[in-house]
């Protein structure tokens, strides 16, 4: 009976490991995102950007975590709309991960130096 019980309890601690990566896996990774946006977003939306629009600072510290989420909610409506299309989901959610985790009013801010 008790070889039964551990067993049962053993498979249990199993399945919601799982569980729990899998939902941190969705949540996106903010070290990859940071790299992700130094690569795509940084070189439009840094001062002295080199786009061909004039651009504008937008770190992470330049949102607040609200506007982040409010942003990538409808990133299809962005005039860069075409250069965030040819981002990979997995990757936009990691970018997502980095300036949420680095918006203004989060516990440790981050400016994309």
């Amino acid at each position: 009976m008790k070889k039964q019980t551990f067993v049962g309890l053993a498979a249990a601690l199993i399945l919601v490991s799982y569980v729990g990566i899998s939902v941190a896996s969705d949540a996106g990774n903010a070290r990859k995102g940071r790299f992700l946006f130094r690569q795509n977003c940084r070189p439009c939306h840094m001062e002295n950007a080199t786009g061909a629009k004039p651009a504008h600072y937008l770190g992470p510290d330049a949102k607040t975590q609200a506007e982040w989420k409010a942003v990538f909610e409808k990133y299809s409506t962005l005039p860069c709309k075409d250069e965030w299309a040819k981002i990979p989901d997995a990757d936009r959610q990691d970018i997502f991960r980095y300036v949420h985790d680095g918006a203004k009013d989060s516990p440790t801010p981050a400016k994309c130096g």
